[in-house]
């Protein structure tokens, strides 16, 4: 059992991620997709919600989904009325989901490989949800990324993050491979990291 198979393990390193500041990503995409004007978004994965907050402050009305039951009350707790009467929460394990409502942005940082073997369905979901034009940010692991929870977690060649960015238009895209540490310890990162368009439908 890897550590976040812990009981409250991601709710405690949630909290611990409450302060910091927004991830590069979630910026790049928003140069992107810009302000949302009440359009839907999701956040996969929101974790302690700080990418969250960004998408509302900047207009989105955001679907935010996590397996851990705090991050919800935790992130309304934060957040200014005005954004949170745009905010639904969903405490859903997100490797189970099985349909979305229709969307603009969908953000997906640092959580997708946490789908396991679910991957490719959570994807097709995404992708059936997410409307021609609509804006994706993932971050994918490669398959030399060390992550503790191996057998659990989604490592893909590259042929693999080929053929599922294949209905998107790629604009941005970086592959991070590096020594360093994880909140679990020493770690070889191997992610790519991608801001994307979906195509029109049968393209």
């Amino acid at each position: 059992m890897g550590w976040f198979d812990e009981p409250g393990a991601w709710s405690r390193y949630n909290a611990g991620q409450e302060q910091r500041p927004p991830r590069p990503l979630v910026q790049v995409l928003l140069e992107h997709a810009g302000d949302g004007a009440g359009r839907p978004a999701l956040d996969l994965g929101f974790g302690a919600g700080v990418e969250t907050a960004r998408l509302l402050r900047r207009g989105w009305r955001v679907l935010a989904v996590d397996a851990d039951p705090a991050a919800g009350p935790s992130l309304l707790r934060r957040l200014p009325a005005g954004d949170a009467a745009r905010l639904t929460v969903r405490t859903q394990d997100f490797a189970a989901l099985d349909r979305l409502p229709e969307l603009h942005l969908v953000h997906a940082a640092w959580s997708l490989p946490y789908a396991g073997r679910h991957l490719p369905r959570v994807w097709e979901v995404l992708m059936a949800a997410l409307l021609p034009g609509g804006w994706l940010a993932c971050d994918l692991f490669g398959e030399r990324d060390t992550t503790a929870d191996a057998d659990d977690i989604a490592k893909l060649t590259d042929r693999e993050v080929e053929e599922l960015l294949r209905g998107v238009d790629v604009v941005h895209r970086e592959t991070l491979e590096v020594d360093g540490t994880a909140f679990t310890g020493p770690q070889h990162w191997h992610v790519h990291s991608v801001v994307a368009r979906r195509l029109p439908h049968g393209d």
